[in-house]
């Protein structure tokens, strides 16, 4: 998203250079042309930012200190949404809503919720937990749809115990006196005024509650300083259930959220910048690929985080295969978030099946017609040995003492000196040599998955008659943001010659293999196209080839040249250098350069 941060001076030059394409289309017709496509793009974005704001706010509860803590029965939610509304001047807009909000079914104490007659927000570990969210969340991960000189509503939902105010609350104004201020309290449409004489009832208390928390965003979110704000308040006090039921939440409303975005969108879709729209049709069927495609980005245990995007990879990458490149529909399989038994059952003997079922057979003599294509977004792994491992998903962590260990110190460690300052979570964890071997015996060694399907030390070799496989991730222990993950605890080589021998990409026969860095090498996400870089590109040189019909001719060389060059530059731009790394061995050796695509 932040691309369109540099890309906004260019705005004027590119209606310039479209001008003509305008006077034929209309405007108008073409803005309508893009606007489904990009609201489906908009939807994935926030919903891939809801899953990670999600994620950190459970973390947070999980870190609190023992006398700080949220107990069982409290819980934290985040809803974000796209809104059609209306402007003030009466023109449609596209509004985006962030909720977070608490809820505390059963109080074992006063630590979750305000003592009573208390209207500080930070005298409750729950309003401080959504008022700290809410700036670590408008300040980092939604930095760009809070812009400047955008008009927000912010909706404060405050509350109180059923139990009436048995005497009147000191109040010393440091919020402001209020005099007549609309409010909603229990449903009905009230004014209220409070000042230095103090607080006699729950509506004011209630309402003070709201403007302590206001006076934090007023003063601490550094968004909302820049932002055009309108507050507005609800109360309720719960009468039927006591002092054992609180919650409290905030909404902050975006007017016009993506004005921008989509106007950008718009201009570089036209200029074909965006790989995930316009994907070209191919006339000619390529009926003798199989394509395997495994994308996993929602990792089910919290000490591997998630890879951002890697779904959106292998979703578009399945279009271009079945659009772009002609293979049938029902030749594409694509798993998500796959354990080793399902990427092995599903998928692997998926593929050596159909290779064996539409192979000829004359005699004792056996004619390959499987192009087979095998894809993985994921996680990576390279162990004491130099070997290279696909992470799956499902492991079972049992015995991995690093891993195990995790769940105590570890994260303890991890939260207390990481989300509570609310910043990113540590996920360095070194394995040591025992541990190592468990967690790569779960794992998928790319050397074996190259092998299987091709049937080496197998008396029974599959007929294949082209294996190629895309890797876009990192096996050196980094994540796609450049963060650290999991790697094995190498001792540090002594000199050049030893270091280089401790880290190798695999060897396989009859394989071309596309590795998106060199096993020591980081794999970095392309965050405002929400691609991995090296799929980004594979798909743009994909969708440029498709436009000219140009596959005839392109060998693989050429397009591992075309997106390492495009890639490189990128990269550097960006500050995250990656250089795409690749081996070919067996049969294709010497003439993987002259393969074509198809």
């Amino acid at each position: 998203m932040k691309k369109y941060l540099f890309i906004a001076a260019l705005v004027s030059i590119l209606n310039l250079q479209l001008s003509s394409a305008f006077a034929q289309t209309g405007e108008q017709q073409l803005n309508n042309q893009y606007r489904d496509a990009i609201r489906e793009y908009l939807q994935k974005d926030i919903a891939n930012r809801q899953r990670t704001m999600q994620r950190r706010a459970e973390q947070m509860l999980i870190a609190l200190p023992n006398q700080q803590k949220l107990y069982d029965e409290t819980y934290i939610s985040i809803r974000t949404a796209l809104v059609d509304g209306t402007s003030q001047d009466g023109t449609p807009e596209l509004n985006y809503v962030f909720d977070i909000s608490y809820n505390c079914r059963h109080l074992e104490g006063y630590t979750d919720d305000y003592p009573l007659g208390v209207f500080n927000y930070d005298s409750s570990n729950s309003v401080r937990a959504i008022c700290n969210l809410t700036k670590t969340f408008v300040e980092d991960i939604l930095d760009d749809i809070f812009r400047p000189t955008k008009r927000v509503s912010v909706k404060i939902f405050s509350t109180t115990d059923g139990v009436e105010l048995s005497r009147t609350i000191p109040y010393d104004g440091s919020y402001g006196n209020f005099r007549y201020m609309p409010v909603t309290f229990n449903n009905e449409q009230l004014r209220v005024s409070v000042d230095t004489n103090g607080i006699t009832n729950n509506c004011q208390l209630a309402y003070i509650r709201a403007q302590s928390v206001r006076h934090f965003l007023q003063n601490n979110v550094r968004n909302l300083a820049r932002t055009v704000n309108d507050y507005s308040y609800v109360t309720r006090s719960y009468t039927d259930t006591g002092a054992y039921y609180r919650r409290s939440s905030i909404e902050l409303t975006v007017h016009d959220a993506f004005r921008e975005t989509i106007d950008l969108m718009i201009a570089d879709k036209i200029q074909d910048d965006y790989v995930d729209f316009n994907i070209p049709q191919s006339t000619t069927p390529y009926d003798n690929a199989y394509v395997l495609i495994i994308a996993n980005e929602d990792y089910d245990h919290t000490f591997l985080p998630d890879v951002p995007f890697a779904s959106n990879d292998g979703e578009i990458l399945r279009q271009y295969f079945v659009r772009a490149l002609g293979v049938p529909e029902r030749q594409v399989k694509v798993l998500n978030n796959a354990s080793r038994a399902e990427i092995l059952q599903d998928g692997i003997h998926w593929l050596t099946d159909l290779s064996q079922a539409v192979a000829k057979h004359q005699g004792e003599e056996t004619q390959p017609q499987a192009d087979l294509f095998v894809y993985y977004a994921g996680h990576g792994y390279t162990d004491f040995a130099g070997n290279t491992y696909l992470i799956p998903n499902h492991l079972n962590i049992d015995g991995i003492k690093a891993l195990g260990g995790k769940r105590s110190c570890c994260k303890k460690k991890r939260k207390e000196k990481s989300e509570i300052r609310n910043e990113k979570p540590d996920y360095d964890i070194a394995l040591s040599r025992k541990d190592d071997a468990r967690f790569a015996a779960q794992c998928l060694s790319l050397d074996s998955l190259c092998s299987m399907l091709k049937g080496r030390g197998k008396r029974e070799v599959y007929p294949v008659s082209r294996l190629t496989v895309i890797v876009d991730a990192s096996f050196d222990g980094h994540q796609r943001n450049g963060a650290s993950m999991l790697r094995a605890n190498r001792p540090v080589a002594k000199d050049a010659k030893a270091k280089k021998t401790k880290r190798k990409a695999s060897k396989t026969s009859d394989a071309i293999v596309l590795l998106a860095a060199a096993p020591d090498k980081t794999a970095f996400a392309f965050d405002a196209q929400h691609h991995g870089f090296l799929t980004y590109f594979l798909l743009k040189e994909i969708k440029s080839l498709a436009s000219t019909s140009n596959f005839d001719t392109y060998t693989y060389q050429d397009i591992y040249e075309a997106v390492e060059r495009k890639l490189n530059k990128e990269s550097a731009l960006q500050n995250r250098w990656q250089e795409i790394s690749g081996y070919v061995d067996g049969k294709y050796a010497e003439s993987w350069q002259l393969l074509h695509i198809r």
